[in-house]
């Protein structure tokens, strides 16, 4: 095998960093899998470490994202995810022809705070129930979610969602057959270590953070939602109506 030339006076894993993303531009991984850390290792002539730093440059850059246990991918382009009356997580990754995915990462009861409180219109310290999950696109993660509801109407949600799991089909289970969004807050910012975490990103890309609250057709709060997207793969639209499945 030849090793790949390097320039002096240049570190290199900067410079691998740069081959891989001419690579990645070009697309020449044409099934959207890089090497593993070992054939990169001998193709470039260093030891792994080298090889790790130069593929942690190309993550912070949104050109690649690495799954733990799985590898390292060409990162795909932006889900256009949208915000109108009647959002739907399953039905905006369907509109982009992705198979959605929710996983259950913990459920809680507990007590509405102040900031809860507002939101669903209840007094503070209201019991509520709070469902944590992770929403993929297929395999890719696009997002982190908590998801409160009152508890006096929805006792039973967690174990619906655990069941289906779909916010939509939950809350059906529960005797919401539609509701719509009232209002969606959204901030860009650094994440959390545990967001960072469940997102499988580093911790120096930004996400969007979003709040939202949704309300049953008499106008009444059911569910306040705080949702983390990955930065560099969904795309936020607005829009005042959107078409449904």
């Amino acid at each position: 095998m030849t090793v790949e030339p390097f320039t002096q006076g240049i570190t290199r894993w900067r410079q691998i960093a740069e081959i891989l993303s001419r690579d990645v531009t070009e697309a020449r991984f044409a099934d959207g899998r890089l090497p593993t850390e070992t054939e990169l290792a001998a193709r470039f002539g260093v030891n792994r470490h080298t090889i790790r730093r130069a593929i942690g440059t190309l993550a912070d850059r949104g050109l690649v994202r690495v799954e733990q246990g799985r590898g390292t991918f060409v990162a795909s382009g932006h889900i256009d995810y949208l915000l109108g009356r009647r959002t739907r997580f399953s039905a905006n990754l369907r509109r982009e022809g992705l198979e959605p995915h929710h996983r259950l990462v913990a459920s809680r009861r507990d007590e509405a705070d102040d900031a809860v409180a507002r939101d669903l219109e209840v007094a503070p310290g209201t019991p509520i129930v709070e469902i944590e999950s992770v929403g993929q696109a297929g395999d890719v993660i696009v997002s982190y979610a908590r998801h409160i509801f009152p508890a006096d109407r929805f006792a039973a949600l967690p174990d619906a969602f655990a069941k289906t799991p779909s916010v939509t089909a939950a809350l059906a289970a529960c005797g919401i057959i539609d509701y719509t969004r009232r209002v969606t807050r959204m901030l860009a910012r650094m994440p959390s270590d545990s967001e960072a975490f469940y997102l499988e990103q580093p911790m120096s890309r930004p996400v969007l953070h979003t709040e939202s609250v949704n309300i049953d057709p008499r106008g009444v709060p059911i569910q306040r939602s705080t949702t983390i997207f990955s930065g560099d793969r969904v795309q936020v639209v607005v829009a005042a109506d959107e078409p449904q499945l």
